[in-house]
């Protein structure tokens, strides 16, 4: 199935996002940077998608293309069947309120000399939403949505409060015209351990009442297994594997996403060291490898790897992956046994 029937059946399924072809480049004094290629995916309304991979596989930079922030080189971003991509700046402009954007650093995304009031307030007063006092009776509604009474921290600055409560201002604000689509680039990294499920827990709540679609990004695998419905890997500006949480980490396809799995620390100190190591550093995005890109790291490389790449695939019913020997398959692909005891390279 090609990518673009996989997006007009996604479209036409109902998904709110269809991203469809996404590529994303940047010219360096070095050569062309790919840092997102070929990529395609949906998201379903009321959904949540991980999205997981090293530094620099291209998570920011996908989820910023799909606000067109700066629209891809190539490809089509359809949100509610339509194609972003293609609108004109004023158009685009009027659909901001409907994509919102949660950033890592909540105090540095918040202006210091405003108040909390004022702050969440800016969208409605930008776009002309209602009254002054309709305005202010729906900051208030967002800022008890959000775990803060505006009683005492409506007239709080930024600096008055924590980083925990910062982040709440920030998705009060975002969702307070209406969003749809929630996009979150590490929301939870900055915070004390203690705090991150509370947020977390707020974002379900507040998910479950605004039918929000949520593109969650985050190194934390812990953190994006529970939140996310489904999960996406990437590795070097492509996706190696897309399949539902709980079937992603209990059965996971390509030789990447167990390496990530198996690097994650087990809490009891009489457990068992990790399995398998990821050693080394990606490739250059200006001259990836042939074929896989992962073949370079990857134990169980063969030449088929380094001469064909290989195409997202089906392996089970919602479980695709990009690998020729995939460790869970199906039908006619090839089968393979995962070995604990091969170590990767390095």
């Amino acid at each position: 199935m090609s990518a673009a029937t996989s997006a007009a059946e996604a479209a036409a399924g109902g998904a709110r996002l269809v991203v469809d072809g996404m590529v994303v480049e940047y010219p360096t004094a070095a050569g062309t940077v790919r840092a997102v290629s070929d990529v395609s995916f949906e998201l379903g309304a009321g959904e949540t998608l991980g999205v997981v991979g090293e530094s620099g596989c291209g998570k920011s930079t996908m989820a910023r293309a799909v606000l067109q922030l700066p629209a891809p080189k190539a490809g089509r971003v359809l949100f509610e069947d339509t194609d972003l991509t293609t609108l004109s700046g004023d158009r685009m402009r009027r659909l901001r309120p409907e994509l919102q954007m949660v950033f890592q650093d909540p105090v540095s995304s918040l202006n210091p000399r405003r108040t909390v009031r004022d702050i969440v307030a800016e969208p409605l007063t930008i776009w002309k939403k209602g009254t002054r006092a309709e305005r202010q009776q729906k900051v208030d509604e967002m800022l008890h949505a959000v775990g803060l009474d505006p009683q005492e921290y409506g007239g709080r600055k930024p600096t008055e409060l924590s980083g925990g409560q910062c982040q709440r201002v920030a998705i009060a604000r975002a969702l307070v015209a209406g969003a749809k689509l929630l996009v979150c680039d590490e929301p939870v990294s900055s915070l004390d351990v203690s705090l991150r499920a509370t947020v977390l827990n707020m974002l379900e709540d507040l998910q479950d009442r605004f039918d929000l679609s949520i593109l969650f990004i985050a190194h934390d695998l812990a953190v994006v297994k529970n939140i996310s419905d489904r999960v996406m890997v990437m590795y070097l500006g492509k996706i190696v594997e897309i399949a539902d949480a709980d079937a992603l980490y209990a059965r996971p396809a390509h030789p990447y996403t167990v390496a990530l799995l198996d690097s994650i620390p087990d809490p009891d100190p009489d457990a068992p060291a990790p399995k398998a190591s990821l050693a080394g550093d990606p490739p250059s995005p200006v001259d990836p490898p042939s074929g896989c890109r992962f073949r370079t790291r990857c134990a169980w490389a063969q030449d088929v790897c380094a001469q064909v790449e290989p195409p997202l695939a089906e392996v089970a019913a919602g479980h695709r992956v990009a690998c020729h020997f995939p460790f869970v398959a199906t039908g006619t692909l090839p089968i393979r046994e995962r070995d604990h005891t091969a170590p990767l390279p390095g």
